[in-house]
């Protein structure tokens, strides 16, 4: 059973969601415990119980990166997952609170099937609870959660480790191997001197991968079409 929670003002809007993911639900033949909050504070009295949590960026008069911020001070991995009006603000949230990703309203099944899917996996997987260990320059081992790491980046003989809080710099370990170890984790190397995590590529223009924090990642042209063909199946809807 998933667990997953739903704070939103508006009754409506809340409804409305639920039963998108209800439909989901019975497409997928899930199994989930869905439990409805109206305000932040309802949230915050249970929140730790929840594994998925969409969230209204404006809550209770306020907005919403507050709310997430405690969750996430106090739970490093539930999946936080914003809904919106406007996309004002959003990546803010998203760098500051580290959710998932977001959805703007009115919500439909195109917008929400693919996020939830993929929330949905990590989960059962239990890959937003998972590290790997680097060795840093300093010769001290570094273990950092799989799902704070947006990309690795060759230079200089050495591989730069970006995630969300801060970057990292690690040694004695090829680009290419980074490669392989990462990829069961949704990772894929799109340049000869870069691994990416797909999960975070938030747009694909022309030769780079726009990440969910802003960062523009090189994508070889050879290299183009594998990584546009598991971006697909990673995110790709329920049929």
């Amino acid at each position: 059973m998933i667990k997953i929670a739903i704070c939103d003002n508006d009754k409506n809007d809340r409804e409305h969601l639920r039963k998108l993911l209800l439909e989901f639900e019975v497409i997928t033949k899930e199994n989930f415990l869905i439990k409805i909050y109206s305000s932040g504070k309802e949230l915050m009295e249970s929140w730790y119980s929840m594994e998925i949590i969409f969230l209204e960026m404006i809550i209770d008069g306020s907005d919403g990166i507050g709310i997430g911020t405690q969750i996430r001070r106090n739970s490093p991995y539930g999946i936080i997952i914003y809904v919106a009006d406007t996309s004002k603000n959003i990546m803010l949230a998203i760098n500051r609170v580290h959710s998932y990703g977001y959805l703007i309203k009115p919500i439909t099944k195109k917008s929400l099937y693919p996020i939830i899917s993929e929330a949905v996996r990590l989960v059962q997987l239990k890959l937003w609870t998972r590290y790997e260990s680097f060795l840093s320059e300093r010769n001290t081992v570094l273990p950092i959660p799989v799902m704070d790491i947006y990309y690795f980046e060759y230079f200089n003989r050495k591989v730069k480790i970006v995630t969300a809080e801060k970057t990292y710099i690690c040694i004695k370990e090829k680009i290419s191997e980074i490669a392989v170890r990462m990829r069961i984790y949704g990772f894929e190397m799109s340049h000869q001197s870069y691994v990416v995590n797909l999960y975070y590529v938030d747009v694909i223009k022309d030769h780079a991968l726009i990440m969910k924090n802003g960062d523009s990642v090189c994508l070889a042209q050879k290299r183009a079409s594998k990584v546009r063909d598991r971006i697909f199946k990673l995110v790709k809807s329920v049929e």
